[in-house]
């Protein structure tokens, strides 16, 4: 039940975020097509069509989104294909609720429609919607205000299409206790571990049954078809390396930029502290009182310095009177630095509060803004010199790059010969990748497998790596798929029927000891040689005592029947056996009311959004759907 709930939430979070795309698509996304162009279709839904221009906009629109999300790890983390299926799916799903709000005269008013759009922020100004505004950002993004509205429309009909659903459901106080109840619970166990290890040496396998594996499962020993490729890369740092500044060019740089050698603003201050003995209004008030008896003492002609030493409540710079010491703008927290930095020199401002208590400061001196002389500051005028000028010959040469790759597709010598390097070939590597940073970055590996590639043996276009790296790769070599000899796998055969092997083992054993238990052995007596006794009291579901699989394993268990414990024999991924004791069940600690209530609103969630999936796969299996497959390769 848990963990059915857990993967209807993840679907519901699903459902929010192809929520989102739908709405953003609506917002800014599709405009009628050119009259008299031919369109392009990618898929139908009871004979409407969905356009290739309608599913580049959303796909280009969520690859950006995400590429800002993830940075450069987006090409691990997001595989084209899967994202190009998503956002299909989320346009034939959102042309099916068009259908059957069209079919059940499902409609929302002008007014509903204008308190949708008078609510965006995007079209306010000053707090409020504006007019010109909002019809300005329709016409810099292509629409009409008739069109929009009209999408707005459909957007809406969609919402209320899911809230029908979503609305409907609710938690009985019953369930919820249920679900507590199952969350919370707490099981006493024990358990004698059998591992798998301890057989792996006894087990013998013969050549016979080594030779049987390999002919049953001889597809498992195919080595996959590799590729070599010949590459160019341009690194900035490689070029950076190359460059050899003269020193008139440092200072020229220096001279150039002073702006960027500054030592900013310092200022010193001393400052008198009285602490909160707690946060409480009265305990605020008794500080405040305090530190304005302080103030007043100062005001009288007091010493700060001595006062501090005094009164201060600041271990830290009481017994140095007070003094601070220099310190930029921004180091202090807000309230003390906004003061320091708004005083003049020899100036007492106080009572200051801040999350330490209350403060009286005194500005002591003022360090002005100065330009760092040039020999203090020549390693960093050498650094941004040599990125300036290794970014200014990267982008030339990619661009010179870009050109002649494109230009003379059959080699890469010409464009290598054009920007100065030489071209290197890499180890040979599968679909699944290489073994070094170039051969292992998806985008090479996309593009070494890709039809203009691997089949037309062209060059690539330039593969930006990262910021500051690119290349331009073409095949070198094909290597077809093989099928392993017996004497190239014999090792890996041996090792995986070792494990097979030693793992049986390891049940039968765990088998053979139950039994002794349930003879009336102690299971404790049973330890040694390998076997581990552990008795580990009460583990609830975030025990850590455990490895996951245990602990899952635990409370899948069977509970104990009329106060005898039950006993069982479970196999572990890892290939272990263990014996387990479950000794009693109890229920843990109980949520608060607020928790439950939140709890109550999950699951009601969870159940919206049960009914809803269910509700658009009966739309979607009663519709006519046909799906093509040029959406893959739409550019």
């Amino acid at each position: 039940m848990l963990q059915t709930i857990r993967d209807h939430a993840q679907g519901w979070i699903a459902w929010i975020i192809v929520g989102l795309i739908i709405l953003t698509f609506a917002l800014f996304g599709i405009e009628q097509y050119a009259h008299g162009q031919k369109t392009v279709v990618v898929a139908t839904v009871n004979g409407e069509k969905i356009t290739a221009k309608q599913f580049l906009t959303l796909y280009q629109r969520q690859k950006m989104r995400l590429q800002q999300q993830f940075g450069e790890m987006y090409d691990q983390v997001v595989k084209d294909e899967e994202l190009r299926k998503q956002v299909l799916e989320a346009l034939i799903q959102s042309e099916a609720i068009k259908q059957y709000a069209k079919a059940h005269h499902l409609v929302i008013s002008d007014q509903q429609l204008a308190a949708m759009i008078h609510a965006a922020p995007v079209f306010h100004q000053d707090g409020k919607f504006d007019q010109k505004l909002y019809e300005d950002i329709l016409l810099r993004n292509g629409l009409s205000v008739a069109q929009f509205e009209t999408e707005q429309r459909q957007n809406l009909i969609e919402q209320q299409f899911k809230q029908l659903s979503l609305a409907s459901t609710f938690a009985t106080p019953l369930e919820v206790a249920q679900i507590v109840a199952l969350e919370s619970q707490e099981r006493k166990v024990a358990y004698l571990g059998v591992p798998k290890y301890v057989f792996m040496p006894k087990v013998k396998v013969s050549e016979a049954e080594l030779q049987k594996y390999y002919q049953a499962h001889q597809a498992d020993f195919v080595e996959p078809e590799k590729v070599k490729i010949d590459y160019l890369l341009l690194s900035k740092q490689a070029l950076a390396k190359k460059l050899q500044p003269t020193e008139a060019e440092l200072k020229a740089y220096y001279e150039e930029n002073k702006d960027s050698f500054i030592e900013p603003e310092k200022r010193r201050a001393s400052h008198i502290l009285i602490r909160f003995k707690a946060n409480t209004p009265k305990a605020k008030a008794e500080a405040k009182k305090k530190i304005e008896e302080i103030l007043a003492k100062l005001k009288a002609g007091g010493d700060f310095a001595e006062l501090a030493k005094k009164y201060s409540q600041d271990p830290g710079s009481a017994k140095a009177g007070g003094d601070l010491g220099f310190f930029n703008q921004g180091v202090m927290v807000k309230p003390f630095d906004d003061a320091v930095f708004s005083m003049k020199e020899g100036e007492v401002r106080g009572p200051i509060e801040t999350q330490f208590g209350y403060h009286i400061i005194k500005l002591t001196k003022i360090q002005p803004k100065k330009v760092l002389p040039y020999e203090a500051v020549k390693e960093q005028v050498k650094a941004e010199w040599l990125k300036q000028q290794a970014d200014k010959q990267y982008y030339a040469l990619v661009d010179k790059l870009t050109s002649i790759a494109y230009e003379q597709p059959d080699s890469l010598e010409p464009a290598a010969e054009a920007i100065g390097m030489k071209v290197q070939t890499s180890e040979p590597f599968s679909r699944q990748g290489g073994k070094d940073p170039i051969t292992s970055n998806p985008k090479v590996i996309q593009a070494a497998f890709s039809d203009e590639v691997l089949k037309s043996h062209e060059n690539s276009s330039v593969i930006e790596l990262s910021p500051n790296e690119s290349i331009v790769i073409r095949i070198n070599q094909v290597i077809p798929e093989k099928q392993l000899t017996f004497d190239e796998v014999k090792t890996r055969i041996q090792k995986q029927l070792v494990s097979q092997k030693a793992q049986a083992a390891a049940k039968a054993k765990a088998e053979a000891l139950l039994k002794q238990v349930m003879a009336g052995t102690a299971p404790e007596k049973l330890a040694g040689e390998g076997m581990i006794w552990k008795d580990l009291g009460w583990v609830n579901r975030g025990s850590r005592q455990v490895s996951p699989e245990l602990l899952k394993a635990i409370f899948k268990a069977k509970k104990p029947a009329k106060d005898q414990p039950s006993w069982q024999v479970i196999e572990l991924p890892n290939g272990d056996a263990v014996v387990l004791e479950v000794m009693a069940v109890r229920v843990g600690k109980a949520p608060s009311a607020e928790q439950k209530q939140q709890l109550q609103k999950a699951l009601a969630d969870v159940y919206g959004n049960a009914e809803l999936t269910g509700r658009l796969a009966a739309l979607l299996k009663q519709a006519e759907i046909e799906r093509k497959q040029n959406y893959l390769t739409l550019k």
